[in-house]
């Protein structure tokens, strides 16, 4: 559920093609009828066979577990590969809401289909009873597919009817391609086969590959034959003779499996909608063509041909590659929104680690886990451009900013040479839907990404110096092969009773680090967090290590106290909040630290990596779900400052006339949010400032009460014992 409104989304496959805009016109129209959110989920190239750089675009496809779907309709015959077919069915079947198949389901899902051998029965009477054809030949697609049977045998049906002759020689096999209709089109010039009176071909491919052939060969229709194709895919105008084709009505399907899985979901009763078929006729069959279909037609071809001008004639391209930062790369997107027909909305979700992803994207290991940032780009409504954190599982944050309340939303990846960095959101006020224009328009997008992360990649070597294999060139201390080389030794060497702990950082959480130019300041923050570390390790056999981008472990093996990673994580955070750089740059909350302490023999090194990677992936979720509280970043703020200046006298009292209201409804918001009240925040920062003051001066105990706020260094002891545990000389001399 969305704003108190049932949500479905529907799977289907390179989105842009006529036949799949066609069913999802008359799903998005049924949904807006029946006030439900459609989200589409969509590959962008649907080849028939696999690619290994590409197939990474089907990692869209895990959104369909998403917590927000109350139903699902999946459009399975418009997925080309088999793989993906069979891979896409499995996971449906794991789902545990209401789904709805476009197409066969073998009886698995309710279905809903176009009767395919009632359709041909009406072409084949529009031929036998409207222009008296007696000879008919049929082109259909493979020999073991059973559609391509059905739709022969529906012609069958009516010839033998009509007590006509018909034979196995008049149905001919192909593959559902143009190639097919090329081919049987020389049978037909060279003699080889007779040339009936009329030839249906059993898709429009097909009789396109076939008009073609004549044409060129100056073989007169419908003088000579007629021909009727099947489906209704458009594009006729690109061919000659205009051709006459057989609609089979895919936006009513669509708009059928909108309403039966409203009823699965609500139990409302099922809309009759009528999906029967109808003809279209046009220049290869005698009745000619019907004018209305043409200037529908002739307007859909100029709007094409408009934006495809459009595409060719700007530097999109261009301008992209010269951004220097997101925030640049951002407004190019928006000055050339205009590219995509239709378009209302253009929302940016990237993987919050997008610029350090390089490893190839695992199909087997769902990423619905992790965090991404959403950066809007264009929207219906004007509204603020600050990024907006989600779990990948929920498609999008809870508040998109500008997004309104009519919304038709298409999901598309971003990935490239088989590594995905996050989706785009499409969205149209009306239901409609991108054409395959976009195509070009969002390879251009990502490969300027790739571009500024190229960019940002060169920028960070330049400062960085090269050490060895095992160590980290931006810090010093070591990278993941040098943390996993250490520590697997160190635990091959422990005793059976020793034990490992291990803490892991991450940094520059919820931060929008879009300047290249500010890049240094990311170095000099690692910099610090690895010197932190380093401090921390001091007379200890620790190993420190900075695994990739905003990510650190600290480590140790041997006999330690039982909740040993505990007291490290609190020192580090209290060191790493309190240095220069990340006191001038970061808020209090852009860091997090988790942490395991267990004998060795409980976790290979690998093991205990995943399992605080695990860890902080919960743990910045849970944050995540704080920051969607009501004026969350105003009470953030306060609590910044609180933390960044904890000496100043601060009062509920005072803090409550910022917000215009009572001090009681101020205390509740705050500990709502934060889960701790005002009053002890405001201790925690004032002890969390003294630690820092006992780890890294000799200053005295009364002069460290001072610099904390405390006029009597008396309550500041008793404080500090009440939230350690101990005094302030016995922490100073654990250190």
């Amino acid at each position: 559920m969305l704003d108190g409104k049932i949500v479905i989304g529907i799977i289907t496959s390179r989105a842009s093609e006529s036949e799949q805009r066609d069913m999802l016109g008359g799903i998005l129209a049924q949904a807006e009828k029946l006030n439900i959110y459609p989200v589409v989920i969509s590959n962008i190239f649907n080849f028939s066979e696999y690619f290994a750089d590409v197939d990474v675009e089907n990692k869209i496809y895990e959104l369909m577990e998403s917590e927000r779907l109350d139903g699902l309709i999946y459009m399975e015959e418009l997925v080309l590969e088999s793989k993906l077919r069979n891979s896409l069915l499995n996971r449906i079947r794991k789902l545990n809401i209401p789904v709805v198949v476009t197409g066969e389901s073998g009886g698995e899902f309710p279905s809903v289909n176009s009767d395919v051998r009632r359709d041909f029965r009406n072409i084949a009477r529009h031929l036998t009873e409207v222009h008296g054809f007696t000879e008919i030949d049929v082109l259909t697609g493979y020999k073991e597919a059973e559609t391509a049977h059905l739709r022969a045998e529906g012609i069958r049906d009516v010839i033998r009817e009509k007590g006509l002759p018909f034979s196995d020689d008049n149905v001919i096999f192909g593959e559902f391609w143009t190639t097919d209709g090329e081919k049987l089109a020389e049978e037909y010039l060279s003699g080889k086969r007779r040339i009936p009176q009329a030839l249906v071909c059993t898709n429009d491919y097909m009789a396109y590959g076939l008009i073609d052939t004549l044409f060129e060969n100056d073989f007169k229709l419908p003088d000579r034959m007629t021909v009727i194709g099947y489906e209704y895919i458009g594009d006729r105008f690109s061919h000659v003779p205009i051709l006459s084709t057989y609609y089979r009505n895919r936006s009513a399907i669509g708009a059928k499996a909108v309403s039966i899985l409203n009823h699965l979901i609500t139990d409302a009763e099922i809309e009759d909608i009528p999906i029967d078929g109808y003809m279209v006729t046009g220049d290869t069959c005698p009745c000619g063509s019907d004018i209305n279909y043409l200037k529908r037609e002739l307007h859909s071809v100029r709007s094409t041909n408009y934006y495809r001008n459009l595409n060719f004639c700007n530097n999109f391209e261009q301008q992209l590659t010269v951004c220097r930062s997101l925030d640049d790369y951002i407004h190019v997107l928006q000055q050339f929104a205009y590219l995509i027909r239709g378009i209302k909305g253009i929302y940016l979700c990237l993987y919050e680690n997008w610029c350090s992803r390089k490893e190839k994207s695992s199909l087997e290991i769902c990423s619905n886990d992790e965090i991404m940032a959403m950066y809007r780009v264009i929207s219906p409504i004007e509204s603020s451009s600050e990024p907006q954190f989600f779990t990948r599982g929920k498609m999008f944050p809870d508040n998109i900013p500008g997004m309104g309340d009519k919304r038709f939303l298409y999901l598309v990846p971003m990935f490239s040479a088989g590594v995905e960095i996050g989706h785009f959101i499409f969205q149209y006020t009306e239901p409609d839907g991108y054409d395959t224009i976009i195509i070009d328009w969002i390879n251009a997008a990502v490969n300027a990404l790739n571009v500024l992360r190229m960019k940002n990649d060169i920028n960070e070597l330049l400062a960085c110096n090269n050490l060895s294999a095992f160590h980290d060139s931006a810090t010093g201390i070591y990278n993941k092969d040098g943390l996993l080389h250490e520590l697997s030794s160190a635990i091959a060497n422990a005793d059976e009773n020793d034990v490992v702990s291990a803490v892991m950082l991450k940094s520059r959480l919820f931060t929008n680090e879009n300047r290249i130019d500010e890049k240094s300041i990311s170095i000099k923050l690692d910099s610090e967090i690895a010197e932190c570390m380093k401090m921390t390790a001091v007379n200890s056999s620790a190993f420190c290590a900075r695994l990739q981008d905003k990510q650190f472990v600290y480590a140790s093996v041997g006999k330690l106290p039982e909740n040993y990673h505990e007291a490290i994580a609190d020192k580090l955070i209290v060191l790493i909040t309190h240095s220069p750089v990340y006191k001038s740059t970061k808020n209090i909350d852009d860091i997090i630290a988790v942490g395991i302490t267990s004998p060795v023999s409980e976790f290979s090194t690998e093991e205990l990596v995943a399992a605080l990677n695990s860890e902080i992936t919960k743990k910045t979720a849970s944050l995540l779900e704080d920051r969607q509280t009501a004026s969350f970043k105003e009470f953030n703020n306060v609590r910044n400052a609180m933390y960044h200046s904890p000496e100043k006298q601060w009062t509920a009292k005072e803090e409550c006339r910022n917000f215009h209201i009572s001090c009681g409804h101020f205390r509740a918001a705050y500990k709502n949010i934060f889960g701790i009240s005002f009053h002890q925040d405001l201790i925690q920062s004032r002890i969390a400032l003294a630690k820092y003051l006992l780890m890294t001066s000799s200053l005295s105990i009364p002069a460290i009460a001072a610099k904390c706020g405390y006029d009597d260094d008396k309550y500041f002891l008793r404080q500090f014992r009440q939230t350690t545990g101990i005094s302030p000389n016995s922490y100073r001399r654990r250190i």
